[in-house]
């Protein structure tokens, strides 16, 4: 799925693109997809460790078990409820 993304760049980097896009022979979306990827590489070379998975795998470290959470969840939304609700 293709999103529109709109951004103000300086008219010399624009003319840039332009210029380097049409020597390799690609659209300057390719150009501009290419570039974000090459720069995505190349920061995650430079910093080595980073991992999505202990980025993420961190939000289930809890002091508290499971159940207390979803109990101490379920009794907010029941409150709310309640008070947004009532008979």
């Amino acid at each position: 799925m293709q999103k529109i993304f709109s951004t103000r760049l300086d008219e010399a980097t624009i003319n840039e693109m332009d210029r380097v896009a049409r020597k390799l022979g690609i659209s300057k979306r390719q150009f501009l997809e290419d570039a974000i990827q090459l720069h995505t590489r190349q920061l995650s070379r430079d910093t080595p460790g980073d991992d999505v998975w202990s980025e993420t795998l961190g939000a289930w470290n809890r002091r508290e078990r499971g159940e207390t959470t979803v109990r101490r969840a379920r009794r907010a939304f029941t409150r709310a409820f309640a008070r947004h609700h009532q008979a």
